[in-house]
């Protein structure tokens, strides 16, 4: 995975979690479905950290 990849995939988490918060607001998704939109952005957001480092790793070799 190229880090322009990896970046994009950040932006998409952080558009799940801010937009979780406007949907549940304007009643389009109930908060179950919020709830697990809003893991789903942490959990990747979470997971592209791991991976940029283990970029930095492979680098060094």
């Amino acid at each position: 995975m190229s880090r322009a990849v990896i970046y994009t995939i950040r932006v998409i988490a952080a558009l799940l979690v801010v937009g979780t918060v406007g949907s549940i607001e304007i009643d389009r998704i109930d908060m179950w479905t919020g709830f697990c939109q809003g893991l789903l952005g942490i959990t990747l957001w979470i997971l592209s950290g791991y991976w940029i480092e283990e970029l930095k790793e492979y680098g060094k070799r």
